[in-house]
């Protein structure tokens, strides 16, 4: 094949949790409250109605086996049948500082019994949002579900959500929760889930560097103690907080994440025909190609390698994700079978329709943005 495939390529999500800058996403490491001595609550994260009403077990609700990953996930007030306002967020320190002007993958898992998803808002700040004492209406999240999610999906089912952060660098907390100025139309919706709360669910929280340069603080393990050093839920964290609120503490400034020097050194781009039709499986026209490229990486000084899956926008969401994200995994699959050192090293991301190179109005772009991107970075 001619070396007019190589044009570019990127796809998401694999071996990159060991790059998650919030501890405990899964919810699965149970915190024992101070008061009570109990597993009210998961580690690391604390929600602002300072109540036990936020944390399931799958194991023990009627929601049994309604946990995205795992047994535990959460259940967040959205909206209340009763007294307009309420809400429940929750937040979490980050392990590390983000680097100001870089960007961030940030990936969750949501699901909802209500037509409530789309005011699911994240965001970050300096200061524990636990101290923040202005009302949430006049608090803008930097990030919103409804430009991750496919709004075609059943409501009721997970789903991810996937989204694009640019820091600032001020970031030291991520607060996730329902940021809705206006009410909802309850008469609309059928019965609250808890009393009159109207509830979300939230699992599976990673937010990991786009560029595979950039590693966790070397403090982040002693950063992740500290935090689950936090072990007030109920009544001494709200005199904590109810102090706190009145004399804010001083900002302090985690250490930031780290930029190993490694540089790029060759893109492949390899493009939809090299795939079988609308599969994940490779066509046996890309085993010289991929053969050929393989063989260059026997003798390179290889750090690591970056192999991301595209789509183009025909279809839904979660189809395309799958379908970007096996593609990717495919590819990966094989040359690490040429080349064994390969497999530990490398990260698959599958981006979907995210991330076009043409327009997704015309065959030709259409053609284009199917493609799966290869990325090696040798050490410098």
């Amino acid at each position: 094949m001619k070396p007019f495939l190589l044009y570019c390529l990127l796809l998401a999500h694999a071996a990159v949790h060991a790059q998650n800058l919030v501890a405990n996403g899964g919810f699965e490491d149970e915190n024992i409250c101070t008061e009570y001595q109990k597993n009210c609550a998961p580690e690391a994260w604390i929600a602002t109605s300072l109540y036990a009403n936020y944390y399931f077990d799958a194991t023990l609700t009627t929601n049994a086996a309604r946990a995205h990953d795992g047994i535990h996930f959460l259940g967040l007030t959205a909206g209340n049948l009763r007294m307009p306002g309420m809400r429940n967020f929750i937040r979490s320190q980050l392990l590390c500082g983000l680097r100001r002007g870089h960007q961030y993958q940030l990936e969750f898992y949501v699901r909802s019994l209500h037509p409530i998803l789309d005011s699911i808002g994240v965001y970050f700040s300096d200061q524990d949002f636990l101290y923040e004492r202005r009302y949430f209406k006049l608090i803008n999240p930097q990030l919103w579900s409804i430009d991750g999610l496919d709004t075609t999906i059943n409501p009721s089912v997970w789903q991810k959500v996937h989204l694009i952060y640019t820091a600032d660098g001020s970031e030291g907390f991520i607060t996730i929760g329902n940021f809705k100025r206006n009410e909802y139309d309850y008469n609309n919706m059928d019965r609250p889930d808890y009393k009159f709360d109207y509830y979300f669910f939230l699992d599976d929280v990673s937010l990991t560097p786009l560029d595979p340069r950039e590693k966790l603080c070397e403090q982040a393990d002693s950063v992740r103690n500290e935090i689950y050093r936090e072990s007030e839920r109920h009544q001494y964290l709200e005199r904590k907080i109810y102090y706190k609120r009145k004399v804010p503490p001083p900002v302090t400034r985690l250490p930031q994440t780290v930029e190993t020097k490694i540089q790029k050194i060759d893109t492949l781009i390899i493009p939809d025909i090299f795939f079988a039709t609308a599969s994940y499986e490779l066509n046996p026209v890309s085993f010289h190609l991929l053969d050929s490229f393989a063989t260059k990486l026997v003798s390179a000084d290889i750090d690591s390698m970056v192999v991301e899956g595209h789509t183009d926008s025909i279809g839904k969401l979660a189809y395309n994700e799958a379908l970007s994200l096996n593609r990717a995994r495919s590819v990966k699959n094989y040359l690490g079978g040429k080349v064994p050192r390969l497999d530990s090293s490398t990260i698959i991301r599958g981006y979907a329709y995210w991330r076009p190179i043409a327009t997704n109005k015309t065959p030709q772009g259409r053609q284009m943005n199917r493609r799966v991107e290869i990325y090696l970075y040798k050490k410098e």
